[in-house]
């Protein structure tokens, strides 16, 4: 063996120098650095084919973001106390995904919205205010980046890193996304000693761009920025995917939903916490996924209240169990803090008959907001007014109303049961135990 090959200790794509800053290359590409926390955080190095600020110097403006994006910063009030469905929007016919965008759901540090785009862009992006993170209910395309492109398709999540140039090009058929925006940090993966790192899915599963599609043209090509409720657009006279190479550890990338492994559990409810997979600063992000159902645990939802955040689930596909065909895919599910909530009765009544399912065939995504969470007009305006009376079963239904001999039947339950024991042994082994 005349040669040995190494990995290098960072990710790198194309032509690059041996390190940042430093090298003859500098002499004949153009290093542009991409990173957080100041020059301390992750970054990631483009090497480019002209100068990154080559912008035309007289066609750099501010646009009206009421005419550009009219309903991307709808304005907000408090939640309050009322749960809400919200319905499905119309297709965008001509807006792409950034000028069709909608806002739902806020708090100081992460916004929900949704997209559902009609046509691809015809300039380029840049959030210069939040990661974005993307989940793709409906529709295929192509997510064209800086570093390269990431083929994207329905069940996906998109990860964008703040500030990185890109578009996208959109495949046939409709669309439909859910996007969030993190204001003060990235989407971190989800871990707990109790579980390891590869649950509910490992960091082996995020895919990233493995390939460059260099880009040496001239015209007029528009970057489109956006910094809260400012939009800037930009043109330069050359292509901004330019890039002959990079290297780095801040990128973006793709994670399929059907790559989570839940955690599932016979004897006891996984809580929704269980099935996160992404934190963000003030929000994390769950998915429920098609999985076994408890055995001898509930297998419902408990009745909570949420008293530190405010819960969003989108139905992305399947039967919902918990919900008793009540929202259909597509739909967001807002829950404010404070308010119980948890089974519809029809639901409900499956477990008390019983009629236990061997599997969920759900998958949905599921967002919650720290407190003070807002929810904006744009969303009220989609919101289905009888929500509330969904839950009217439990007063109408007689199984779930007043009765005087009611404390009687559970004192008598709970005695019955009184010295049943949960006993963990195989069978055929000493002091086995029955079922419960």
């Amino acid at each position: 063996m005349d040669k040995f090959e190494y990995f290098s200790g960072i990710p790198e794509v194309g032509i690059v120098p041996r390190a940042p800053h430093a090298g003859p290359l500098l002499r004949h590409v153009y290093e542009q650095e991409l990173g957080r926390g100041g020059f301390a955080g992750k970054v990631t190095h483009t090497y480019h084919l002209y100068p990154p600020n080559n912008w035309l110097p007289d066609e750099t403006k501010t646009l009206e973001g009421a005419a550009w994006a009219p309903h991307w910063d709808s304005p907000l009030r408090d939640v309050g106390g009322t749960h809400h469905a919200l319905g499905t929007i119309e297709p965008a016919v001509t807006g792409d995904v950034y000028r069709g965008m909608a806002r739902l759901i806020a708090n100081p540090t992460v916004a929900m919205n949704v997209t559902a785009p009609g046509a691809s862009m015809d300039y380029f992006f840049e959030h210069h205010g939040a990661t974005l993170v993307f989940f793709i209910h409906q529709g295929s395309g192509t997510l064209e980046t800086l570093l390269g492109p990431i083929a994207y398709r329905r069940g996906d999540f998109l990860i964008v890193p703040k500030g990185l140039t890109h578009r996208f090009e959109l495949g046939a058929g409709p669309h439909y996304y859910w996007v969030y925006e993190s204001f003060t940090g990235d989407p971190e993966k989800a871990e707990a000693v109790t579980t390891g790192q590869f649950l509910t899915h490992s960091r082996s599963d995020y895919k990233f761009p493995r390939s460059l599609e260099t880009r040496n043209e001239a015209g007029r090509f528009e970057i489109v920025s956006k910094v809260s409720g400012s939009y800037t657009r930009r043109v330069h006279p050359t292509h901004p995917f330019d890039v002959v190479g990079w290297r780095g550890t801040y990128l973006p990338y793709r994670f399929a939903v059907e790559d989570v492994r839940p955690v599932v559990a016979d004897r006891s409810h996984v809580p929704p916490s269980g099935h996160t997979v992404f934190i963000l600063p003030g929000c994390y992000i769950c998915v429920f996924t098609v999985r076994s159902a408890e055995k001898e645990g509930l297998w419902v939802p408990f009745f909570h209240k949420n008293l530190d955040y405010c819960e969003t689930l989108g139905y992305h596909s399947g039967q919902f169990f918990s919900r008793g065909g009540v929202f259909t895919e597509g739909m967001v599910s807002v829950h404010p803090v404070g308010l119980p909530h948890g089974p519809h009765p029809t639901a409900l009544k499956a477990l008390l008959d019983g009629k236990r399912p061997e599997r969920f065939e759900e998958v949905g995504i599921m967002a919650d907001f720290a407190n003070p969470a807002q929810i904006s007009d744009f969303a009220l305006g989609i919101s289905r007014p009888d929500y509330m009376k969904t839950w009217s079963g439990y007063v109408s239904d007689p199984r779930f109303q007043h009765s005087p001999t009611r404390l009687g039947e559970v004192q008598a339950a709970a005695e019955s049961v009184a010295d049943v024991r949960d006993v963990l042994r195989p069978k055929g082994s000493e002091g086995e135990a029955g079922s419960l």
